[in-house]
């Protein structure tokens, strides 16, 4: 910048803070900070930089490689994610998640509220507004039975639904008009008995916890295990086969940021 204009800014920023930043010689020719001037200097230099920073981190957001990712899950899903975290954190360090561990209903309406970008959930969808819900589809878990220690009511890899008629039952039960809970009943209906179901709860690790202590045989989807099972216990899967489906899921046709889509491509992936 020539010296006219340079002074000429130099003297109206001195006007606006009304202190001298610079002491100049009788001649103009030689100059210095003074202590106002230096802080000043100081502070300017902190605030530029500060932008340049903002700058670059809104890039990176925009272009997916940092920012935080607000996901919602059921607890019994929460086995899906380990996989799919650890390859994104290898390839997005920077990127934070926030979870929220919901029942499948309230999922949805996280995501209808957008609070969060992804939802991982149990089928059938639950909600009365869904069709803006794009679903992708993962798999179908079978349900087991989580036996108490030194119950020796089943040793081997299956157990047939006949055999829980007698036994009180702890049943995994989200929200909604139709889960895992109801298919359960209506496949023991189906072979003639009402199950004798002593507790309902969404919480698959609450079910095992409670199977742990004695109080029942605990029903979940066979990927809940994997939450943590401890070794007292032991479990078989249900015949006749109930399946349980599970899918991951966002809002069609509305603004995804790129972490999510990032994070989507990683899910769909590796599944």
């Amino acid at each position: 910048m020539a010296q006219p204009p340079l002074s000429m800014q130099l003297k109206s920023l001195e006007e606006e803070l009304g202190v001298i930043l610079i002491k100049r010689d009788k001649g103009g020719f030689a100059f210095e900070l003074t202590p106002a001037g230096l802080t000043f200097y100081k502070r300017a230099k902190e605030v530029l930089n500060s932008i340049n920073e903002m700058v670059t981190e809104v890039k990176e957001e925009q272009a997916g490689i940092r920012g935080k990712l607000s996901i919602g899950t059921v607890m019994s899903c929460v086995p899906y994610l380990p996989p799919v975290l650890k390859v994104f954190q290898e390839k997005y360090p920077d990127v934070s998640f926030q979870l929220f561990e919901e029942d499948s209903q309230r999922v949805e309406d996280l995501l209808q509220s957008k609070e969060i970008e992804l939802g991982i959930i149990r089928l059938p969808l639950q909600s009365q507004n869904v069709n803006n819900i794009s679903i992708y589809p993962l798999q179908s878990d079978p349900l087991v039975a989580i036996q108490p220690a030194n119950w020796n009511i089943f040793k081997g890899k299956t157990i047939s639904i006949e055999e829980l008629e007698k036994y009180p039952l702890l049943v995994l039960h989200g929200q909604g008009d139709y889960s895992v809970f109801h298919k359960f009943v209506e496949t023991c209906n189906i072979h003639e008995f009402n199950p004798k179901i002593i507790c309902e709860s969404p919480d698959v690790t609450t079910l095992m916890k409670l199977a742990d202590s004695g109080i029942g045989i605990a029903i979940v989807p066979k990927i809940a295990v994997q939450l943590g099972l401890k070794e007292s216990l032991s479990y078989a899967e249900i015949i006749p086969k109930i399946k349980s489906d599970t899918a991951l899921i966002w809002i069609e046709n509305q603004f995804l940021s790129k972490t999510a889509q990032n994070f989507k491509e990683t899910f769909i992936n590796l599944f």
